[in-house]
């Protein structure tokens, strides 16, 4: 009985292995967005240094007000895009903790899952290793009473 009731658990396991494998692929992914949102940040930061750097060079021999003027607004611009980086790198650390959280509820269900079907596994065991020494008693008893008529 108890093998029968440890076999019907497995469909539940392969679906919650199923389940925890999707929540893993899923923390990859956002752990690779993540870099990649990282990645074009810093890519920002350096192309403004730069930028920056570069007009440093054009300001030391004079530049009128409307070179200026796009400067700045291009720099804000600039500021901007990595602020909205910064955000997005926020919102993905945010799902990735919610990912972590929800992958590791469904790892301990798998966990009892598997521990449940073991230990029915190991209860049917015991119970047939018991019907069996109770069978090779009863034929140790018969043969015995066999040899003693």
């Amino acid at each position: 009985m108890s093998y029968l009731r440890a076999k019907r658990l497995n469909p539940i396991i392969q679906i919650a292995q199923k389940s925890v494998n999707e929540a893993l692929g899923f923390i990859g992914q956002l752990q690779q967005r993540i870099l990649s949102e990282q990645e074009k940040s810093a890519t920002l930061n350096a192309y403004l240094l730069e930028y920056q750097s570069g007009f440093q060079s054009k300001g030391q021999g004079g530049i009128n007000g409307l070179a200026l003027q796009q400067f700045e607004s291009f720099v804000i611009q600039i500021e901007q895009a990595m602020q909205n980086q910064t955000e997005q790198v926020k919102r993905y650390e945010e799902q990735l903790s919610q990912a972590q959280k929800i992958y590791v509820n469904l790892n301990q269900r798998l966990m009892s899952y598997e521990k449940l079907a073991q230990r029915l596994t190991d209860q049917g065991q015991q119970a047939e290793n018991i019907q069996m020494q109770k069978f090779l008693d009863d034929v140790g008893a018969q043969l015995h009473r066999l040899n003693h008529v």
